[in-house]
């Protein structure tokens, strides 16, 4: 009776440490995603109006189209630009934090963008919306990017308009 108690706690043992060895806990599965890549991203990229208590002017989304998880490590690069001529560039928010947001298929990643969207009595944007600016996303570690249209809530496009050098990338929610 006693060795049949003990083989049952042993293959209890076995079997816990056999599941933490094939990394069945959150943060092994975690480390074993590759970066979320431009194909298998879709972006969204939204126009608020009026002030929001978190003071962004948009919300940039990425949705996982993919049929594997991938791991969002970083920041996207976000560029709005009238041809060759005046852009204006993203960049982290002072004090946001790093980012790893493990993207499953079909769940989404926002982030909130700040800069000025309206220019002050007699001042000009750097980027005007009488040109309809271009947009373009490039997710961390690739170099291909997805053209995206500005919307408004509704999905009607809109055209951007940044009337600052840099558009800070604030820090992302899971969606």
């Amino acid at each position: 009776m006693a060795r049949r108690i003990l083989a049952v706690a042993a293959l209890g043992l076995v079997v816990t440490l056999g599941s933490a060895a094939c990394g069945t806990d959150r943060s092994a599965s975690d480390a074993r995603s590759v970066a979320c890549r431009t194909s298998q991203l879709d972006w969204k990229m939204t126009r608020l109006l009026g002030k929001h208590p978190d003071g962004g002017a948009a919300t940039l989304s990425a949705e996982n189209n993919g049929p594997k998880s991938c791991a969002f490590d970083g920041y996207p690069d976000i560029d709005v630009h009238i041809g060759k001529g005046p852009a204006a560039d993203g960049k982290p928010k002072r004090g946001a934090a790093p980012v790893h947001v493990e993207l499953h298929p079909g769940h989404t990643v926002e982030f909130p963008l700040f800069y000025e969207a309206t220019a002050a009595p007699g001042d000009g944007c750097e980027v005007s919306a009488a040109y309809d600016p271009s947009i373009t996303v490039v997710p961390p570690h690739t170099k291909d990017g997805s053209s995206v249209r500005m919307t408004d809530a509704k999905g009607r496009h809109v055209r951007a308009q940044v009337c600052d050098f840099d558009i800070e990338v604030g820090t992302p929610q899971l969606r």
